[in-house]
C-alpha cells in the first residue's frame, strides 16, 4: 500500500531535483527554476516539511510561448519536483502491465520492436492503432474513478485530483481544465499508461495473441481472421468504455504481408525497415539544417551531428540483422543524397 511518507523522502527529493535541473537547464533567466536552485539549501527542507505534514497544494499552470510560436502549459518548478516524486513511486503502486512498454523498466520502444519482429513469423494478421489525441481526451471522471480503487492514501489522492483537475493562468485570467491531462509532465506518461490498464490486463491473459502497447500505440498479432475479429472487438469495447477514439489514419487491420508501420519502423517486409514517416521527418530536419549551413557555415557541425545521431538511433537496440534504410520515393531520396 502506497503511503505519502514512502514517496516524499530525502532520497526521492534529491533524485527529482537532479532530474529537474537537467530538464530545465536551458530555461530563460526569468524562469523560476533559477530561484529554486539558488535557494535550494533552504527550500529543500521547507518543501519536505510541507509534504510530510501533508500541507501542499499545486499552483495553477502558466501559459508559456515557445520560440517557434507554439504555446504550452507549464507547471512551476516546485510543483514539477513533487510530480516527479509521484511519478517515481506510482508505477509499482498502480500495478501497470509489463506489456505497456513505455514505462521505465518495461523494455521501451526498441524492446517492443524486437519483440514484434521475433513474433511475426508465428502470426498472419495484425491490428495496429492508436488513440486520437490521447492526452487531451482522457476523461477526468472516469480516470479519478479508476484511481480511487488504487490509491488509499488521502494526501496522495488529493495531489492526484489536483493534477487532473488543474487550472491554467493566462494573463491574470484562470481557466479550469475539464478534460485531458497535461503534456510535458513527468507524471502524465504514468497516468496515460494506467488509463488503458484494463485493456493491457485483458490481452495479457489471452495467449491467442501477441500484444504490446507503447503509450497509446496498440498492436495485436493474431493467427486467424476469427481471432483478429475478437481482438478488434475487445480493443473497441475498451476504447468505448473510456470515451476515447481510434485515430483512423494510424489504424491498420489486415494481413501482415501487406506491411504496416509501428513505432517508427515498417514490418512485414523480408527485413525490418523504417517507416516512411520516420524517413520523411529526418529529411525535413536535414533540409532545415542544410539551409542553415548555407547561411551560417558554423552550423555545419549541427548537420553532421544530427545525421550521425539519427543513423545511430536507427539501429541502436535492434537485435539481429541491421535495419534496412529504405528510401522509397523521391521525397525521401533527398536524405540519401545529403548523407
Amino acid at each position: 500500500m502506497l503511503k505519502a511518507k514512502h514517496v516524499f523522502t530525502e532520497a526521492a527529493i534529491d533524485t527529482a531535483y537532479s532530474w529537474l535541473c537537467k530538464q530545465r537547464t536551458n530555461f530563460p533567466a526569468n524562469a523560476d527554476i533559477w530561484h529554486l536552485r539558488f535557494h535550494w539549501h533552504t527550500l529543500r527542507a521547507e518543501l519536505l516539511q510541507m509534504l510530510n505534514q501533508q500541507d501542499y497544494t499545486f499552483m495553477p499552470l502558466s501559459m508559456v510561448t515557445n520560440a517557434n510560436g507554439t504555446t504550452m502549459h507549464l507547471w512551476s518548478s516546485q510543483d514539477a519536483l513533487v510530480l516527479k516524486m509521484l511519478a517515481m513511486a506510482l508505477p509499482d503502486a498502480l500495478g501497470l502491465s509489463p506489456l505497456c512498454t513505455h514505462i521505465k523498466g518495461h523494455g521501451g520502444l526498441k524492446a517492443s520492436v524486437n519483440d514484434i519482429r521475433a513474433a511475426l513469423p508465428d502470426y498472419s494478421y495484425v491490428m495496429k492503432t492508436d488513440v486520437k489525441q490521447y492526452y487531451q481526451s482522457i476523461d477526468h471522471t472516469l480516470l479519478l474513478k479508476l484511481l480511487d480503487k488504487e490509491i488509499s492514501d488521502p494526501f496522495i489522492w488529493r495531489l492526484l485530483v489536483q493534477f487532473v483537475k488543474r487550472s491554467v493562468e493566462m494573463g491574470g485570467t484562470f481557466k479550469s481544465i475539464t478534460c485531458g491531462i497535461s503534456r510535458g509532465c513527468s507524471l502524465s506518461p504514468i497516468i496515460a499508461a494506467y488509463y488503458l490498464k484494463a485493456l493491457d490486463k485483458k490481452m495479457e491473459g489471452d495467449f491467442r495473441y501477441f500484444y504490446r502497447r507503447y503509450m497509446d500505440d496498440v498492436i495485436v498479432l493474431a493467427k486467424t481472421r476469427w481471432h483478429l475479429r475478437k481482438a478488434v472487438k475487445t480493443v473497441n469495447q475498451h476504447f468505448n468504455l473510456l470515451k476515447v477514439a481510434q485515430a483512423r489514419d494510424k489504424t491498420f487491420i489486415g494481413k501482415i504481408v501487406k506491411t504496416f508501420d509501428f513505432l517508427g519502423y515498417r514490418f512485414g517486409l523480408p527485413e525490418l525497415a523504417l517507416a516512411e514517416k520516420t524517413i520523411t521527418n529526418a529529411v525535413n530536419k536535414v533540409r532545415q539544417l542544410y539551409e542553415q549551413k548555407q547561411t551560417a557555415p558554423k552550423r555545419a557541425a549541427a548537420l553532421d551531428d544530427y545525421i550521425t545521431r539519427w543513423l545511430r538511433w536507427v539501429n541502436a537496440g535492434i537485435v539481429g540483422t541491421p535495419v534496412n534504410v529504405v528510401f522509397c520515393n523521391a521525397r525521401t531520396q533527398g536524405l540519401q543524397d545529403l548523407i
